[in-house]
């Protein structure tokens, strides 16, 4: 059994194993098994001047570098090699790093929209072994940040956040009519 199911065991968090061998990246593992790839979440290293630290977003969404500054508040921040990666972990394939802060003794920053779903599917160390499990129960005992990472997270939240002026002004909103046509 691997490290990374070891360490939910003892984290007392249920989990779903997803194998499947030959798959050449997790998606294709979430795929085989009939989970949605909206599901899927991605871990990115990232070096800032204080070490590592971990990106979590959906795996068909890319960080920005402003957003991901942002969130660090720290300007030193830079997306790791595959060196780097192969180097400190050697268990773990390049792109198949797991979600799991605490476990790697790294900071976590969690994309929104990742942080909303009920459930993720990632890599456990290779592309052919995929965990499922609730975001919840994934994040539970990890401090993590959340924050727009993402462009789509970004427009998302500035989407959230004028519905929400728009409900506490006690306005409401009428989709197709003009102001100079009588409401019917």
């Amino acid at each position: 059994m691997s490290t990374v199911m070891e360490y939910l065991q003892e984290r007392g968090v249920p989990f779903l194993v997803l194998p499947h061998s030959g798959a050449e990246t997790v998606l294709d593992t979430a795929r085989r098994h009939g989970f949605h790839t909206d599901e899927v979440v991605k871990t990115v290293v990232v070096t800032t001047r204080y070490g590592k630290a971990l990106l979590v977003l959906r795996y068909d969404r890319e960080a920005v570098e402003e957003l991901v500054v942002g969130a660090f508040g720290d300007e030193d921040v830079g997306m790791a090699g595959e060196r780097d990666l192969l180097r400190n972990y050697p268990d773990h394939e390049p792109g198949s790093i797991p979600p799991l802060g605490r476990f790697f003794q790294a900071p976590m920053y969690v994309d929104v929209d990742v942080a909303r779903r009920d459930a993720v599917v990632f890599a456990a160390g290779r592309p052919s072994v995929a965990i499922r499990m609730l975001t919840k129960d994934l994040f539970r005992d990890d401090p993590v940040v959340i924050a727009p990472l993402t462009r789509e997270s970004e427009e998302a939240e500035r989407q959230r956040a004028e519905a929400v002026t728009v409900e506490e002004a006690g306005l409401s909103v009428t989709e197709g009519v003009r102001e100079d046509e009588p409401a019917e």
